[in-house]
């Protein structure tokens, strides 16, 4: 894959190989999520293009990759995955030291399986580009990770 998010989600290592050595180049981050856009430049050093932007993709993200030409030479999906995976680490934790006294304490749990599948499934989708439902998955994770208190009973 061409893509590595990093530092929760402020940066994006962006990955291009098989292009003309010694060429500049032009990354466009588009944050489907909200709405933002990121443009940096680069060069390319013996086929390969590596260049990190610093960018909020927390979300689905279109990353495109033009020449000086401006003609495209990769489009990525990708789904910046920090702020959910936050919010099944807290379900996760939640529901070890749950205190509950009856079965209650694996909802907590049970979501956070729910929105893992949810988001390791819009990863998967974001790889064949399937733009429409990655963020349709990612929303739902999203909307899944409320706070919600178990012991009701």
């Amino acid at each position: 894959m061409g893509l590595k998010h990093l530092s929760a989600n402020t940066k994006l290592k962006v990955t291009t190989k098989g292009v003309k050595p010694n060429s500049s180049f032009v990354i466009t981050v588009e944050n489907l999520t909200t709405g933002k856009q990121f443009v940096s430049k680069g060069r390319s050093r013996s086929g390969t293009f590596i260049s990190t932007v610093s960018a909020d993709t927390r979300g689905v993200n279109r990353v495109t990759v033009k020449d000086a030409k401006n003609q495209t030479i990769k489009t990525y999906v990708s789904v910046g995955s920090a702020e959910i995976d936050c919010c099944i680490a807290k379900l996760v934790h939640d529901a070890i030291n749950c205190t509950c006294k009856c079965n209650k304490c694996k909802e907590d749990l049970e979501r956070a399986q729910t929105i893992r599948l949810l988001l390791q499934s819009a990863q998967y989708e974001s790889t064949l580009g399937l733009v429409e439902s990655v963020q349709d998955k990612y929303r739902k994770a999203k909307e899944l990770c409320t706070e919600v208190c178990a012991c009701g009973c």
